[in-house]
């Protein structure tokens, strides 16, 4: 076979404008790191100010959907009995009458009497997200203007409902909490605080400083008008990822997305290494089927992935040791990972601690192996039911 000079040019140019692509997004990646640190350091851990006087904040109604318990159920959910807060309920709205939870609810409502506080029991069938029906006759029954909606596995220090509320400027419909975890033991424990200190907050920093709709629901504090507008909570039923379609609904109508100061507390008593990669895979398969793009552009974030691909397109445009860089690759990213977590935790965290160095290999080298079992399939087990995810978030119920 004769050589063809031209089909030789051909992939030199195809190669080299690869490798230019690869190593511009990697470039440009770099800045997500910069924006995250600089937004975090500037927004997280501020001391809260009240700007108005006590009486004239407003009331706030807590809505709590409880299903079954865990080992620290019972002290997540104290805390919430004693915020700094002027005006605010608890509205705990447990799965069904047989529910484990429903003893320790009412234990405390007695126990605490300050705080006005009620039970709902067996929520109302309004679509197939099952939290959406657990909580719907707490939001029916909801006396204020301000809903938060906070998971049952999260602690709430004593100032972070204010935090939240002086959070709610007069432009903005939601607030939330930027998910971290609280201190406990154990590899599973330090895996989560990585994750979401980093690699997590990277994004949901990165996309707030943007203006990008990036909201989770653990602790979300909401206009209750603005969903009424959209028809109520009732409206999203369909959706699995309710918190999202909130933002998105909120940033449709103009309204701004924020978040507060103090990140939010996740204390669950069920801590391993296997739900930790379950949670994972599940917010993986929502967020494909929310934005189908991010099959693509979500594992390119990725420490590991990310220096593996730009290691030969940086070797072939400037001849650099492929070792070399994917070393320089590895570091930068950590030391980076170490300054943002840092700043989420609220004190100096070092990267040679060597629990906290082997926690983000491992979740950085299984980071893969998560975007692979979210993409291989579509169905989501959650709380009591499987569903299957459509393109644009919407669910099918397969079983309950």
């Amino acid at each position: 076979m004769d050589f063809d000079p031209s089909n030789y040019f051909q992939f030199q140019y195809v190669s080299a404008l690869f490798s230019l692509l690869i190593f511009i997004f990697w470039f440009g990646y770099w800045s997500l790191h910069l924006i995250a640190i600089i937004y975090g350091s500037r927004k997280l851990h501020r001391k809260v100010k009240c700007n108005v006087e006590a009486d004239s904040l407003p009331g706030v109604s807590i809505i709590k959907p409880l299903v079954g318990v865990d080992s620290n159920l019972i002290s997540n959910l104290t805390t919430f009995f004693f915020l700094n807060y002027p005006k605010y309920e608890i509205l705990f709205c447990v799965h069904d009458a047989s529910d484990s939870s429903l003893p320790i609810v009412r234990s405390l409502v007695e126990k605490y009497p300050h705080v006005p506080a009620k039970v709902f029991i067996g929520g109302t069938t309004v679509g197939l997200n099952p939290k959406i029906n657990n909580m719907m006759p707490g939001y029916v029954a909801a006396q204020y203007q301000l809903i938060l909606i906070s998971d049952s596995g999260l602690r709430m220090k004593k100032e972070a409902l204010l935090d939240m509320v002086m959070s709610m400027r007069e432009d903005t419909a939601v607030v939330t909490q930027l998910p971290f975890t609280y201190d406990r033991k154990g590899f599973a424990a330090m895996l989560e605080k990585v994750y979401f200190g980093t690699a997590h907050a990277r994004i949901y920093l990165t996309a707030h400083a943007l203006g990008i709709v990036c909201s989770t629901g653990m602790s979300s504090l909401l206009r209750k008008s603005v969903l009424e507008e959209a028809g109520g909570i009732q409206a999203f039923g369909k959706y699995i990822a309710e918190d999202y379609f909130f933002a998105k609904n909120a940033k449709s109508k103009g309204w701004k997305c924020a978040i507060s100061s103090l990140p939010a507390l996740q204390n669950s008593g069920i801590c391993s290494v296997t739900h930790f990669h379950d949670r994972l895979t599940r917010w993986a398969r929502l967020r494909f089927a929310m934005l189908p793009y991010t099959v693509v552009l979500e594992p390119l974030q990725e420490c590991i992935l990310l220096g593996a691909l730009t290691m030969p397109a940086a070797s072939y445009i400037f001849g650099w040791n492929c070792a070399i860089f994917f070393l320089a690759h590895v570091f930068c990213w950590l030391f980076l990972d170490c300054v943002l977590l840092s700043i989420v935790q609220g004190y100096c965290v070092t990267c040679g601690q060597m629990r906290l160095l082997f926690a983000w290999l491992y979740r950085e080298l299984s980071a893969s192996s998560v975007f692979v079992r979210a993409a291989w399939n579509q169905t989501i087990h959650w709380r009591t039911a499987t569903f299957r995810l459509r393109w644009g978030g919407v669910a099918e119920l397969v079983q309950s």
